[in-house]
């Protein structure tokens, strides 16, 4: 994946400190999946999208945004990129056998393993991407001021795109929620793609379907939200299996 990393340290280097106050620096490592082996064997490619990480994809304190404008400086910018890429790979429990821990208490996760095992795939199978590449302070960074907002969703969405478009998923799960989100997906789309179809009428706050960057999508809920959204998670499966018994979606046709 010499050419997502390749992104990866391009799409870093851009960022800058005037976008951000730094002396409220609270900003995760940033998340950077690069897939397992299993996912180039997998038929179909599907990517999950959670919204950010929770304070977990940080080293020691260490990763914030100073960081990586630090090592922009020193023209260092790899080694954040490969530390990031490590990271990822541990997101995955391991028993001491090598096989994956899928008993979690995590919401997501758990959605995660359903899909792997209601798709007949291995957990190492799909890749897991973030809408926002940074978390701050262990949660969203929705809520920073409005310059600083637009930076971090500038930046995240280049490397989504930069993620979509190396690793051609059939199928997007966007388990991100709705609220102020939907309107960065829109984005996403339509700045780095041929924007989107939707597919059926917009379920507002529950379901929406719709073909962008070659993949057929879906955004939903975040998998801990209650009230009535688990139907729509299970509709999601439902219809990914429906799409599986007439055939892989190709590029054009998600187009």
């Amino acid at each position: 994946m010499k050419e997502l990393i390749s992104d990866y340290e391009r799409i870093l280097a851009g960022v800058k400190s005037e976008h951000f106050d730094l002396t409220q620096d609270k900003y995760s490592g940033v998340f950077l999946p690069v897939p397992f082996e299993e996912y180039w064997r997998s038929q179909p490619k599907v990517m999950l999208v959670g919204r950010e990480t929770a304070g977990w994809n940080t080293k020691n304190g260490k990763n914030t945004i100073r960081r990586v404008i630090k090592a922009n400086e020193r023209r260092a910018t790899g080694e954040i990129v490969s530390e990031a890429v490590e990271r990822y790979f541990n997101h995955l429990e391991l028993s001491a056998s090598g096989r994956v821990v899928t008993r979690t208490s995590s919401r997501f996760k758990q959605y995660y393993f359903r899909l792997a095992r209601e798709l007949d795939l291995d957990s190492k199978a799909l890749v897991y991407a973030n809408l926002f590449a940074w978390d701050y302070d262990g949660r969203s960074p929705i809520d920073r001021p409005d310059g600083e907002l637009s930076e971090v969703v500038r930046l995240s969405n280049q490397l989504l795109a930069a993620q979509i478009k190396q690793l051609k998923p059939h199928f997007i799960i966007f388990a991100t929620g709705y609220d102020q989100i939907d309107p960065v997906i829109r984005s996403l789309f339509n700045d780095h793609f041929d924007g989107y179809e939707n597919v059926d009428p917009v379920m507002p706050r529950k379901l929406w379907e719709f073909h962008g960057g070659g993949s057929v999508c879906y955004r939903i809920a975040h998998p801990r939200a209650t009230h009535g959204h688990g139907e729509y998670r299970e509709d999601v499966i439902a219809r990914v299996k429906r799409s599986l018994e007439n055939a892989l979606p190709t590029q054009d046709e998600a187009r």
